[in-house]
């Protein structure tokens, strides 16, 4: 599994706190970006058309891209 992450983003730590709680978040990969809400990461977009962390990848590359539907 493998997750897009901003260190600023409150969304991105719901989703860390979650895995943590799972005990997944050892099988995660940390991805850093560079999201910007004008600026948009052309490697976040390929996968995440609004542009946005978290995105989340799972293990067969489904992209996820709403901290919500990533946490469920």
């Amino acid at each position: 599994m493998k997750l897009f992450f901003s260190v600023t983003s409150p969304y991105v730590r719901k989703c860390l706190v979650v895995a943590h709680e799972l005990g997944v978040s050892d099988r995660i990969t940390l991805l850093p970006s560079n999201a910007h809400p004008v600026n948009r990461d052309a490697t976040i977009i390929a996968a995440n058309p609004l542009g946005k962390v978290p995105t989340f990848f799972t293990d067969d590359g489904t992209p996820l891209y709403d901290s919500r539907v990533i946490c469920e």
